[in-house]
């Protein structure tokens, strides 16, 4: 079970860097065309749109920082407050093993819906931050009420 554990956590490291790697080029390329409309408009003298370029630009980095430094520290927050003395033997491991597979998943989503979002605010979409602060909350509750689901049952049923 171990082996299993450490290639799935493998799996996720790698895919983790593998979206992280395609967000940071979004949320450059995503600035940088801010950047762009934000000088264009400003030689036109577009003073609405350079506005909307700014705030286009402070949104898509906000987003990127929250990817990069809120997401891991959100999904270490939530495996430290899962209990570990939920279960005895097996069922203690079965539990610690689902909340770290569970934290993996949840990371990732986290991240794809990140990775939504600032595609949709690189366009000049608005509703795309809400839905994803939306799947992380989703995300972070699946994976508290997974992990506490093989201990808690394993208590009523009177396992240990």
């Amino acid at each position: 079970m171990a082996e299993a554990l450490s290639l799935l956590q493998t799996f996720f490291r790698e895919a983790w860097l593998a979206l992280s790697g395609l967000l940071l080029a979004f949320v450059l390329l995503a600035a940088l065309a801010h950047i762009l409309r934000v000088s264009s408009s400003a030689v036109i003298g577009a003073n609405l749109w350079v506005a909307e370029g700014l705030a286009g630009i402070a949104g898509v980095l906000l987003l990127g920082l929250f990817a990069f430094l809120g997401v891991p520290q959100l999904v270490k927050a939530a495996l430290a407050a899962i209990p570990s003395g939920g279960g005895c033997g097996p069922i203690g491991e079965l539990g610690s093993l689902s909340a770290g597979l569970i934290g993996g998943l949840a990371s990732l989503r986290m991240l794809k819906a990140l990775f939504a979002s600032v595609i949709s605010a690189s366009v000049g979409g608005g509703g795309g931050m809400a839905q994803a602060l939306i799947e992380c909350a989703e995300a972070l509750f699946g994976m508290l009420l997974a992990a506490l689901a093989m201990p808690l049952s394993a208590w009523f049923l009177g396992a240990c």
